[in-house]
């Protein structure tokens, strides 16, 4: 086993050792591992749907010009 595989599963052992000790501990790391998930998922939305980000901007000018595209395509029906 390398360093890094030793490291974890060290870390994985004492975490095993302290949830069978203490069971509240077990509780207390699943609210933990709740709270991580849901910042992870406002971070993910605050990038995602930010208005200055680049994917919002060509969304925004994608739609924009499908908008124009049929406004276009309905006024040269309408002459």
């Amino acid at each position: 086993m390398n360093v890094a595989t030793l490291t974890w599963f060290t870390i994985g052992a004492c975490l095993v050792y302290v949830v069978v000790q203490d069971s509240n501990v077990y509780d207390w790391l699943v609210l933990q591992s709740k709270l991580l998930r849901i910042e992870l998922q406002r971070f993910w939305f605050k990038v995602r749907y930010h208005p200055d980000s680049p994917w919002v901007r060509y969304e925004i000018k994608r739609n924009a010009d499908r908008i124009a595209a049929e406004f276009f395509k309905e006024r040269k029906n309408v002459d």
